[in-house]
Parts: structure tokens; sequence; C-alpha cells
């Protein structure tokens, strides 16, 4: 099943970051033989996200949902819910590109217009905010409190500067990063 698939490759997502043909082989015989292997694994993954219809399972509810704009393909989706977990996940294939931890159930998240920063709300009222670089997990940049109800959403400023937050406390927060 593509749940189980998915989950496997969630522990091994490095299976598909750099595949063994790209690297140092003893014989061009060997690399053809393994880019069979990695095609045919690779269409078996697509064929399985679309079979189960999701390429993303959380342990919880999924309240929110956002591409990363850095990828002009469209294959990275970032999802957070209750289970105050936030992935990112390539469509195509199901692969977990990153997972974050948070201490807080995840009501909305967004990223900036270059995908340089992701913003998620809390139902603890915080805001986080991460720096988010090709190729690398996020790293927190600042959590911002001052809500005293959940975070149903987050949106960023054209130029990135501004950070809006509405909470369900009946108020609208801007922040300045």
């Amino acid at each position: 099943a593509a749940g189980d698939g998915a989950s496997f490759l969630e522990r091994f997502d490095y299976v598909l970051k750099e595949l063994p043909s790209a690297g140092v082989l003893f014989s061009e015989a060997d690399r053809e033989y393994i880019r069979g292997h990695e095609t045919a694994f690779v269409e078996q993954m697509k064929e399985a996200v679309k079979r189960n219809g999701y390429i993303a399972k959380h342990n919880g509810v999924v309240n929110c949902v956002a591409f990363d704009p850095k990828d002009k393909d469209g294959e990275l989706v970032v999802s957070g819910g209750d289970d105050k977990v936030i992935k990112l996940v390539n469509r195509r294939t199901g692969t977990t590109v990153w997972t974050l931890e948070t201490n807080t159930e995840i009501k909305s998240v967004a990223f900036t217009r270059d995908g340089a920063m992701l913003a998620a709300g809390g139902s603890d009222g915080t805001v986080q905010v991460w720096t988010v670089a090709v190729g690398s997990r996020p790293v927190e940049k600042c959590s911002l409190t001052g809500h005293s109800g959940a975070v149903w959403s987050v949106a960023f400023s054209p130029d990135s500067k501004t950070l809006a937050s509405a909470s369900r406390d009946q108020t609208v927060k801007l922040w300045d990063l």
C-alpha cells in the first residue's frame, strides 16, 4: 500500500536525494543496471500515491497546506496538523523532504513569495518562523507570542518584511521581521 511505501520513504528519505546511478561505480554496465531499478522504484511510488489519493499522512487532523514557491514545478507541498508536525513532501513521489516537530498543533502555514521563510500559526497562540534554504532543513528564525487564542491564518507581505496573523482571540497582529 502507498501508506506503507510512504512511511518507508519517510524513514529512508535519503534514497531519492542522490540516486546511486549518479555516483562512482565500477562499470557503466553497473550504472545501467542500477538506473533500471531506480526507475522502477520511482514508478512504483508514483503509482502508490495515485492509488491512495494522498501524498502525506499525519497522525492527526491536517489543517493547512501550501506549495513551496522555490519549486517552480509545483512538486513540493508543505502541510501542518494537529499532530504538531509540519512536513514538506514531494507530491509526485510521496517522499518526505523534511519534517519539523513543534510544540503546538499547527493551524496555518505560509511561505514568503520567494520561499525563503515559512511561518506557522499554532493552537497555543504562537507564530513560528523559519528560514528555508534549498536542499536543507528549515532553521528557526523566531517565535512570536502575543495572541491569546489559536492562530488560524498567517500571511507574509509581498516584500517579506511583515507577517500578519489572525487569531481566535479576535485580533489581527502585524509583526516586523
